[in-house]
């Protein structure tokens, strides 16, 4: 973006906003509205997009995941419009960061994913390394530590060939965090000792007091390792001195959940109900349930262990909660997922491209190659940013899933030739139905299909639903095999609401898919509606 192109109120607002980043975010998000209303007048991308950017960088440092996510998803549009490469991989990255925190791994990788394609594509190398130094974080948290290492070691050595970029001692401090946190996992003392050193000479002298704490959290486990009681019980006090509820939740959590881990461990329970306090307050702040879950582990097995029973019993409810939340909000993260996603991260790093310089890649990685329709990649990326805007915006969202009656029959006694000309039949009807607005395709896999409807009211939803049924019916696509009709019909679930801050994406899938469950088992080529509300 060229500031000098635009008139002196503009250059003076974005001034104000380089100046007051991570400084005075009052005045920061004020600078940014009005930025943004200049850039609304203007119809100009580049204003809007880095108005709302620059608002969301605001939010993720005051640890408000809310308001970060729908300024930054609103910044990807317009950044994207006016080729501004930069703004959108780091907007991913940071987007992967909360994800990541929110429990919800391959949303993070997904985003991650993104933000390197782009890096390779368009050369940004000064962003790239942060991207790799997230993902040795993501696999760190799986537990795949040599994996994390290797990914961290790219942004290290990136650093130290780089000394001249801005918050080096920081970036490098974070990167040797991560790879130390790995070795102690793996109990490799040798490089862990080596990593206190690099630390200790390169990085603590340089650094501003608040952001020493995840270096003294670390010292302190890794005299703990080492039996070195003394040092340890030192690095703890200067944890107890240092810790601030000013700090920047997302950057210092991980480590600092370790930290309370061998404080539990040791017995040190008022230094650790001390470090946890500040902690827990945090976290809260942030209204991320996965963090919130997390840290209340820790406090359970802390009542456990002196036998406060009743506490121990309160928590537990308390987490119980929190799991149920975390279950309407996130799948259910298993290991091979992840292994899926970690594949088609390595295949992309070689052979997709995003944006203008490779279309064809682009397109074939969100797109389903038997039907040309957006396959089930880009319905997740979708979904959770259609119902993210339309919790934020309070406005409606229904979720339909579809299937083919008697498919199976279908393709038993046509061949699978047919059957898939019948899916192409299906979704060419289905992409008639998506030039409307607000209505959003993708095949789900198998002969299932998924429909989203953004801001219709629940008439207008059960209109084009029937509509849709309408068109498919009127084609006459001959089936003799099935028990319901002599053509090709469909059944439908339908889920509608608007969403509540304790809904999610999954569970109106979830009650999309107990809806056509519902009419497989009674009817059949019919449609059945509920309201989220009534789930």
């Amino acid at each position: 973006m060229d500031v000098r192109s635009y008139s002196r109120e503009i250059q003076l607002l974005i001034g104000d906003i380089q100046k007051n980043r991570g400084k005075d975010s009052t005045a920061l998000i004020q600078a940014c509205d009005e930025l943004l209303a200049y850039g609304k007048g203007l119809k100009d991308d580049a204003l809007i997009g880095y108005a709302y950017f620059s608002k969301g960088e605001t939010y993720y440092l005051l640890n408000d995941a809310s308001n970060f996510y729908s300024q930054m998803l609103s910044c990807m549009g317009p950044m994207e419009h006016v080729k501004e490469w930069g703004y959108v991989a780091m907007a991913n990255n940071m987007l992967g960061i909360v994800s990541l925190n929110r429990g919800n791994a391959p949303f993070a990788l997904d985003y991650f994913i993104k933000a390197i394609s782009i890096c390779e594509d368009y050369s940004l190398p000064d962003i790239e390394w942060m991207i790799h130094m997230n993902l040795g974080s993501l696999y760190l948290n799986i537990e795949e530590f040599q994996k994390s290492i290797s990914h961290t070691e790219i942004a290290y050595r990136y650093l130290l060939d780089h000394k001249d970029i801005e918050n080096y001692t920081e970036s490098i401090t974070a990167t040797l965090l991560g790879m130390g946190r790995a070795y102690l996992m793996l109990d490799q003392d040798d490089k862990y000792l080596e990593i206190e050193k690099r630390l200790r000479v390169d990085c603590l002298p340089f650094l501003q007091e608040m952001d020493k704490i995840v270096i003294f959290c670390f010292f302190a486990r890794v005299h703990q390792a080492i039996s070195e009681e003394e040092a340890r019980d030192y690095w703890i006090k200067m944890v107890n001195e240092h810790a601030s509820t000013s700090m920047p939740i997302l950057d210092v959590f991980d480590d600092f959940y370790d930290y309370l881990h061998m404080l539990l461990t040791i017995e040190k329970y008022d230094d650790f109900f001390n470090a946890y306090t500040i902690l827990d307050d945090l976290t809260k702040r942030t209204a991320i349930k996965n963090l919130e879950r997390k840290l209340l582990t820790l406090k359970i097995r802390y009542y456990r262990r002196v036998g406060q029973i009743e506490e121990y019993k309160i928590a537990s409810v308390l987490y119980f909660e929190l799991s149920e939340f975390m279950e309407r909000e996130n799948r259910l993260m298993v290991s091979n997922m992840i292994v899926m996603h970690n594949s088609y991260m390595e295949l992309t790093q070689i052979n997709r491209k995003v944006e203008e310089k490779n279309t064809f890649l682009q397109k074939r990685s969100e797109t389903d190659p038997l039907t040309g329709m957006y396959n089930r990649l880009k319905l997740n990326e979708y979904s959770e940013e259609a119902f993210e805007k339309a919790l934020i915006n309070r406005t409606s969202i229904a979720v339909e899933i579809l299937d083919i009656d008697f498919f199976k029959q279908f393709n038993d006694n046509y061949g699978h030739q047919k059957g898939d000309e019948c899916i192409k039949f299906i979704a060419n009807t289905l992409m008639k139905l998506a030039e409307y607005e607000g209505i959003f395709v993708a095949r789900y896999g198998g002969d299932e299909f998924v429909v989203i409807y953004e801001g219709l009211s629940y008439e207008m939803v059960e209109a084009k639903a029937n509509e849709l049924r309408e068109m498919i019916y009127e084609e006459n696509v001959e089936h003799l095999f099935s028990l319901t009709d002599d053509r090709v019909t469909i059944s439908q679930g339908i889920c509608y609401g608007v969403p509540e801050r304790d809904d999610s994406m999954f569970a109106y899938l979830q009650g999309a898919d107990k809806m056509l469950y519902e009419v497989k088992q009674h009817s059949r080529n019919a449609i059945k509606i509920s309201k989220a509300s009534d789930l």
